[in-house]
């Protein structure tokens, strides 16, 4: 089978289709014939070796894939072969075949694309955990979502939105993109690189503040939102897309009676999967419902991998990158 495969720490042009055998699923496993495959940016740092996890060379990146299970290990008794999944794994996700975990597997629901499939599970479950579960959600609270055109953001957007939030507020670095957002279920989108959120969220909400800050930027984001947050309001920290982690005073804290909460998604899968299950289950009704929807912003054949990641580092993308054999 053809895998793509990184043999040292490298750019993404550098990285080579190898001719490689297909594996087998072992005990509690699956074997996924991949149909569709999501790009993220830990995709991009894992290949340069500047991801917190270096994984032996070499290795195929890729996380997420969506395709129809081709064979199954023992002790797997909640899926059959022939069945249209997606799948989060560890790595191997960019291969024409990837081994994944029974329990990182989900059957699709039958109006889901193999396309949404793959942009699905990172995004949706992550702003889920950050809205509902971190940040306590509330209907009718008003929201301020950075970085609201990527992946996590529009899925943020939408999620806020189909559970009663108020205002939603979301912030993107250029003009072309802002209409998107609105589109997705903000009511005002900004541009921060010529308007100033922090008075922009003040204006609108009449000096109060948001209640709820989604923020997947951190660096002087993250510490300027505290400029513009409510009482007892709850900024959520998802990631450090800028590059640069923040600092935030302690005493800024107290007096401003707010909280700073972060997300790590994946160690719930062992300090708590019980809780994973049930947004999957709150996930797909909003999904059947129409209330969310990925949105698809690059297509690729996985042979152009090094164009689609050039293409996320550029920051012109919106939504889920998408890779297909």
């Amino acid at each position: 089978m053809k895998a793509v495969r990184a043999h040292r720490w490298c750019e993404p042009h550098e990285l080579i289709i190898d001719e490689i055998e297909q594996p087998e699923p072992r005990d509690g496993e699956v074997l996924v014939k991949v149909n569709a495959a999501s790009l993220n940016f830990p995709d991009v740092l894992l290949i340069t070796g500047k991801y917190q996890v270096k994984p032996p060379l070499p290795f195929s990146p890729g996380m997420e894939v969506a395709g129809t299970i081709e064979s199954i290990g023992p002790d797997v008794d909640n899926l059959r072969p022939g069945q249209r999944v997606m799948a989060q794994v560890s790595l191997g996700g960019f291969a024409e075949y990837t081994i994944a975990n029974a329990a990182s597997v989900q059957p699709l629901p039958a109006s889901m694309t193999d396309e949404e499939a793959a942009g699905f599970p990172l995004v949706y479950q992550t702003s889920y955990f950050g809205l509902v579960y971190r940040g306590q959600l509330q209907k009718g609270e008003t929201v301020l979502i950075h970085s609201a055109a990527g992946g996590v953001g529009l899925a943020a957007v939408q999620i806020a939105r189909a559970l009663g939030a108020g205002k939603i507020i979301g912030t993107a670095g250029s003009d072309e993109k802002l209409s998107l957002i609105r589109e997705n279920g903000a009511d005002i989108a900004i541009n921060y690189q010529t308007e100033d959120f922090v008075e922009v969220v003040k204006r609108e909400t009449d000096g109060r503040g948001a209640d709820l800050i989604y923020d997947p930027v951190g660096g002087e984001v993250s510490e300027r939102s505290t400029k513009c947050i409510a009482f007892e309001g709850r900024l959520v920290i998802i990631g450090f897309t800028s590059g640069r982690f923040s600092n935030f005073s302690s005493n800024h804290i107290l007096i401003k009676n707010y909280s700073v909460v972060g997300l790590h998604w994946g160690n719930y899968r062992q300090h708590n999967p019980a809780r994973i299950n049930e947004a999957w289950k709150e996930l797909f009704k909003l999904y059947e419902t129409g209330k969310i929807r990925p949105v698809i912003g690059g297509r690729f054949a996985m042979e152009k991998v090094a164009d689609a990641m050039e293409f996320l580092k550029s920051r012109k993308a919106v939504g889920k990158i998408i890779l297909h054999w």
